[in-house]
């Protein structure tokens, strides 16, 4: 091993020993999800939800959200994001906590058999904000999928946008168009999946749908560990996507 490699891993070894690992539920000591924890997760039913955006929805037919989500085939989450969902988005994007998105995937596993002959894309973030967070968790939990986007393919934020939080569902979409690039070979007809932690308005996955689409996939799905019911009226919503 490099003195490199053999520095960073006395450096994780460190922190283990100064910050050991607990549960972002009840904080109990020894792993980042225990069970007990993990089975109080309820996975969204289809009553009550939009069956195009998976969003909180009580009438016929899709949402009123769902206008903007052009070349999305559907959005399929795990969770609506509150409660414990909520702490384990946080946790791993926010905290840094990099062992979450093994039990988060976990919950994921159904959508990637329902899609095991899609392409799967993470939406990318921009370097600037790769850097300081030193992860995407979306490519951390396509990873623990055991999936990849084809080698030398992927999606690409090329420029730097504004944060989410706070922005009306218009200025959202305004915020990340043509924000993104694709750099592989053609995706001549196959489906494609976006796979990321949250969605909120839909905005960031919508034009990363946009370019796909524009080389070639027939179909777009989304997969996401959690779904933001974001209310238009009130337009508040505590992360964006």
């Amino acid at each position: 091993m490099h003195t490199a490699g053999l520095a960073a891993r006395a450096a994780h070894t460190a922190l283990d020993l100064l910050y050991p690992e607990r549960c972002a539920g009840c904080h109990a000591f020894g792993t980042s999800l225990c069970a007990r924890c993990e089975a109080r997760l309820v996975p969204l039913g289809r009553e009550g939800r939009c069956p195009f955006c998976a969003a909180k929805w009580d009438g016929l037919n899709h949402c009123d959200r769902c206008y903007q989500l052009h070349h999305i085939e559907r959005i399929d989450a795990a969770f609506e994001m509150d409660g414990l969902a909520r702490q384990l988005v946080h946790g791993l994007k926010y905290r840094r906590i990099r062992s979450l998105a093994a039990p988060m995937a976990r919950h994921l596993e159904p959508f990637a058999a329902a899609h095991a002959r899609a392409v799967w894309f993470a939406v990318p973030l921009h370097r600037s904000r790769l850097r300081d967070r030193g992860f995407n968790q979306s490519e951390l939990l396509l990873e623990a999928l055991g999936l990849a986007s084809p080698a030398g393919s992927g999606l690409r934020r090329e420029r730097k946008t504004e944060k989410q939080v706070g922005r009306r569902a218009r200025e959202r979409h305004a915020n990340v168009a043509g924000a993104f690039s694709y750099r592989g070979e053609p995706l001549d007809g196959h489906d494609a999946v976006l796979i990321d932690d949250v969605v909120t308005t839909g905005a960031t996955v919508a034009e990363c749908a946009n370019v796909l689409r524009d080389f070639g996939a027939r179909r777009v799905w989304v997969v996401c560990f959690a779904r933001k019911s974001y209310d238009q009226e009130r337009h508040t919503d505590p992360i964006h996507d």
